[in-house]
């Protein structure tokens, strides 16, 4: 093995519930398997899903290919940390079990990886079913390099820059020191990346090595539709979080309580825009119900809106 190519472990967490899902983690499986690197492993976590991964993925014959299966649902964020434990190399890539690979994706990146760096790449969304042209792209090298140090700054809730959970690695040190991925957050993959950027230098390669599966109908579109205050309840969790942490300079701290507070407005707005749809008040309530929680929990006196007094849905 070149000595400048450390092994690496491309973790796949997943949970089957059809054969049809199955059948795309058969593929993604396979796509990983087919990295020009020299020495790595491929680990699927089954978090106990009605299909069981082992029997699915039985058909690939590759000593590479490791597949474990949880005794009961760890839930995501159990999952992952489980799934890490489970890796036998030092550097490791989250993949899920509906994203492709570049198959350049370790080589152009794990030079760049060190106990005190995380590195994302770019990303592309594709329609599950269809392959992304640009996986037969030749890239010879990165064709741009960016360096983020650590600590607060305004961008560091930027998605464009965040790129997705699913499209970095980071070696079993800088995990297991920044705690893995928190269980009590309702987005742990996102969480852990907002962390890591306080705490830890981030690179940022930009290539699209990683192409991000969408299903018609997806979680994440039904989510949306359904629960519209979901994502937004979700990182409340992060922002008080990083208001409890010592290593933020107070500055920091009241970026983020005015982040809150503009927040807490904008969601009442959306109410107010969509006062007729029970999914809006519903979701409102959830919202509130969810930054009490939180506020208490850091001890932060909060300015009240009011929750009680919208109209009361009828069952």
């Amino acid at each position: 093995m070149n000595a400048e190519l450390p092994p690496v472990s491309i973790y796949i967490i997943t949970y089957l519930e059809s054969e049809e899902r199955g059948e795309l983690l058969k593929t993604i499986c396979r796509n990983a398997l087919a990295q020009r690197y020299p020495e790595f492993e491929v680990v699927v976590s089954d978090n106990a899903g009605r299909v069981k991964a082992a029997e699915v993925l039985s058909s690939i014959r590759d000593p590479r290919l490791k597949v474990f299966r949880n005794e009961k649902n760890l839930g995501f964020a159990g999952n992952i940390n489980r799934c890490v434990e489970r890796c036998a190399h030092n550097i490791i890539k989250l993949n899920c079990d509906d994203d492709l690979l570049h198959p350049d994706c370790l080589a152009l990146t794990v030079p760049y990886v060190d106990d005190q760096t995380l590195v994302m790449v770019d990303h592309e969304e594709y329609t599950i079913g269809d392959e992304p042209a640009e996986l037969a792209r030749s890239i010879a090298a990165p064709q741009a390099v960016e360096t983020r140090e650590p600590g607060y700054g305004e961008n560091i809730w930027a998605t464009t820059y965040i790129s997705m959970p699913g499209c970095s690695l980071f070696t079993r040190s800088l995990f297991q020191e920044l705690g893995g991925y928190d269980s009590e957050s309702r987005i742990p993959d996102w969480d852990f990346m907002i962390h890591a950027r306080l705490h830890k230098k981030v690179v940022h390669v930009r290539e699209k090595l990683c192409f991000i599966g969408v299903w018609p109908g997806s979680i994440t579109q039904k989510m949306q539709k359904e629960r519209p205050y979901f994502f937004p309840a979700s990182g409340l969790h992060m922002r008080f979080r990083l208001l409890q942490d010592p290593a933020l300079e107070e500055q920091a701290r009241r970026h983020i309580r005015e982040l809150l507070r503009k927040e807490k407005t904008t969601s009442l707005l959306r109410l107010l825009k969509n006062i007729h749809r029970k999914s809006y008040r519903e979701g409102f309530r959830e919202y509130m119900k969810e930054f009490r929680l939180q506020s208490r929990r850091s001890q932060w006196p909060v300015l009240r809106l009011p929750a009680a007094g919208l109209p009361q849905d009828q069952p």
